[in-house]
């Protein structure tokens, strides 16, 4: 059965919707995710994904790959 994991992160440096959309596209693109959310007013991302991938260490590299603070 497939089950999904929701995961709240707060993100540093986001100041636009472009920088919202970097981090969307670049996380969206990680096998296992499912939907992203970013929001640059609150300094979040929601990540749904499937429970044994990713794992929230791979999640908060990719977003520092990404130039933002985790």
């Amino acid at each position: 059965m497939f089950f999904s994991k929701k995961e709240n992160i707060e993100v540093k440096g986001m100041s636009c919707s472009h920088c919202e959309q970097s981090i969307v596209d670049g996380l969206a693109g990680m096998p296992g995710v499912q939907k992203v959310k970013a929001d640059h007013k609150k300094d979040a991302v929601t990540v749904y994904h499937k429970r044994s991938l990713p794992d929230m260490d791979e999640i908060k590299r990719k977003v520092v790959e990404l130039g933002f603070e985790v």
